[in-house]
């Protein structure tokens, strides 16, 4: 693991030393993350199942030791496989950046971002932790101001603001933890004695610290504002792995501390609101990339259904439970890491291509970009969990383990279980819906501006091995999901104490004794997919070209605004939950001969309802105290004076 993280800290290293040559700053030093990544991806995969450390000596501050255990290996592979399709994705791409900064300072910090992710892995004590994750967080927010925008600015903003304040709850949760255990590494945490009080509220920090980072709800709004802004390398890494080390963290705390059955209830039940809150408002989102940042918060509620079955199966004394839940769980995290990060690797094409977030005045892009379309397509149908790709079949796990829930003693546990399991169903309708959405206004149907249309282009080579790379997860954890799923359960089985029952050639069993015939599935969906290419050879139809001909308008001249758009689309939905998205609805009548100008913008109520009270109450609180500070030596000395009789009061008391 020494190797792999030196190889970024020397990729970040070079990049700055050709600040001058901002081009060759880009190439060579994205290169050597791409190779630093596979080297990673090799590395810890072949060492699953083993746990290493990393010692760089007892004198240097707080004794920087690094471990890496089975479950950090996992979520290092992960952030190793999104990194290196990124990677190279970013050699070409970031060029669109050299007006806007320097080259050379984006891949050092981008180099710096993946190695301090990987370090907050493996960090073994809480000072290194904390400092690695403030560097992630940090580094995080200078690569979103690399767009350099009034948007990127406030959307940095407000991700410091509430990621500092997890940070803080963090670090309460660590030191609360350090108290009664008496030591600061995290070995000394596993045997700690604590009593129900004190591992609830330690259990409630953490949730609530690593779940601002995560994105979860009512902590999300930052993530549909700082994706978006950030450049289309950077948000795959944002939205694929950073915001699954914050799940990372959640899983730790619930090895270490006594778990009990309503944290795993609480878990669950965050989960499913995260889950149809976030595809709900994606539903209605304009912005491309906004909408794929909501579809993370769905996401990451979806894995966390996974994880709070397997907290409650520990607290339960169910280690099938737990094991079947911790499975769900994980593999989404990889599922979704690969699939996320395609899809906001193709809508940065489409930006690269287009200049332009706006699914509105975009259609036909297929014609134009047709391998970013197929990538898109596949990521498209990996989000909605068709088979036979990866999102299916983690999903699928996930509702083995809610329904086997669902089936246990008690009437508030069957409860949030089966309720889970209706909006986990009700969750994947509505993303099959928005992703229809999705992909018909871009790719489908004609231009909507044909100035736009005309400059598309397919984007570079580099950029489509970047998708294609991670197309190829799609497809490989979806068709070979038996093999995914016997090595997490290799680390799985390792915490949780649970059985797993060994996999054929033909079919993934699970702990539930249900069987998923993969290649079954794979050929029916296969041969749904040729139909359309066995009609066409049928018919002969489009042997030369495409046909180039405006599509039939009843006898009427056609013209583009007769299809239909992004809002529309979800025009009965929008009205009949106007109450959570209340929509910013805008006419602009042109006169008699010009069409009237609307637009219908979904608004997040939260944002209005748990956040802005808090902005303006800093406000006011930072308006009066401003007041203090006016220039007076006389009384600032006071202050100085105040201060120290206050401190002599508390050391007097205490």
């Amino acid at each position: 693991m020494t190797q792999v993280y030196l190889l970024y800290i020397l990729g970040g290293v070079i990049s700055i030393l050709l600040y001058k040559k901002n081009i060759t700053a880009a190439k060579v030093g994205f290169s050597i993350a791409a190779v630093a990544s596979l080297y990673g991806i090799i590395h810890f995969f072949s060492n699953l199942g083993v746990t290493s450390e990393m010692t760089l000596g007892n004198d240097f501050l707080f004794n920087p030791h690094f471990v890496l255990d089975p479950v950090g290996n996992f979520f290092s592979f992960v952030i190793c496989l999104i990194s290196f399709a990124a990677s190279i994705y970013a050699i070409q791409y970031s060029q669109e950046y050299a007006k806007k900064g320097s080259l050379a300072v984006m891949a050092m910090l981008f180099n710096v971002f993946i190695v301090s992710m990987l370090l907050v892995i493996s960090a073994a004590n809480v000072f290194w932790f904390m400092v690695f994750w403030e560097v992630m967080t940090i580094v995080s927010y200078f690569l979103i101001c690399f767009n350099d925008s009034k948007e990127s600015m406030k959307a940095t903003i407000i991700y410091m603001g509430i990621a500092h304040l997890g940070g803080a709850m963090i670090l309460a949760a660590f030191l609360l933890l350090a108290s009664q255990s008496g030591s600061l590494d995290f070995a000394s945490f596993a045997n700690v004695e604590l009593s129900a009080g004190m591992a609830t509220a330690i259990f409630l920090l953490a949730f609530i610290g690593f779940g601002s980072k995560a994105g979860m709800f009512p902590m999300h709004v930052w993530l549909p504002k700082a994706h978006p802004a950030a450049p289309s390398n950077v948000s795959a890494l944002m939205s694929g792995v950073m915001i699954k080390v914050a799940i990372f963290g959640i899983i730790k705390f619930c090895l270490w501390l006594p778990v009990m059955e309503w944290w795993g209830l609480l878990i669950i039940t965050v989960g499913a609101i995260s889950a149809l809150l976030g595809v709900l408002y994606a539903l209605t989102q304009h912005d491309y990339k906004a909408l794929l940042a909501y579809h993370s918060v769905e996401n990451i509620g979806i894995i966390l259904l996974g994880i709070g079955t397997g907290v409650y199966g520990m607290a339960s004394g169910s280690p099938v439970l737990a094991a079947v839940g911790f499975l769900g769980g994980m593999f989404h995290i990889l599922n979704h890491a690969t699939f996320k990060g395609l899809l906001f690797l193709g809508a940065g094409s489409v930006l690269y291509s287009t200049h332009t977030k706006d699914m509105e005045v975009l259609g036909g892009l297929a014609r134009k970009m047709p391998y970013t379309a197929f990538a898109f397509l596949v990521g498209s149908m990996a989000i909605t969990a068709l088979p036979p790709l990866n999102g299916f079949m983690s999903e699928w796990v996930t509702y083995q383990a809610l329904i086997q829930g669902a089936l246990g003693e008690g009437i508030g546990p069957r409860t949030v279980f089966t309720v889970s399991v209706v909006a986990l169903a009700l969750t994947g309708a509505l993303a099959v819906m928005c992703f229809v959405k999705v992909y018909a206004v871009i790719f489908g149907g004609t231009a909507r501006d044909e100035k736009i249309f005309d400059n598309a282009r397919e984007v570079p080579f580099s950029m489509l091995a970047g998708m294609f790379i991670l197309v190829i997860g799609c497809f490989a954890f979806g068709l070979g999901a038996n093999v995914v799923v016997e090595h997490i359960m290799s680390v799985v089985t390792g915490f949780t104490g649970g059985t797993f029952i060994a996999t054929d050639g033909m079919a993934v069993k699970s702990p539930l004794g249900s069987i998923v015939s993969t290649p079954f599935i794979s050929l029916i969906l296969l041969g749904s997919l040729i139909m359309p290419f066995i009609t066409l050879i049928v018919f002969k139809a489009n042997r030369k070209a495409p046909r180039k001909v405006d599509p039939w308008a009843c006898g009427m001249k056609y013209s583009s605004r007769m299809q239909m758009t992004a809002a529309p689309f979800t025009g009965d939905l929008r009205r009949m939950m106007n109450w959570l998205f209340k929509a910013d609805v805008h006419y602009e009548d042109q006169g008699y001969f010009k069409p009237v100008k609307y637009s219908n913008h979904a608004r997040d109520i939260w944002w209005d309802y748990l956040y802005v009270p808090v902005i303006k109450l800093v406000s006011v609180s930072s308006d009066k105290i401003e007041k203090m500070q006016n220039g007076n030596s006389n009384l600032y000395a006071a202050y100085i004076l105040g201060a120290l009789f206050f401190f002599l009061g508390i050391s007097h008391i205490s």
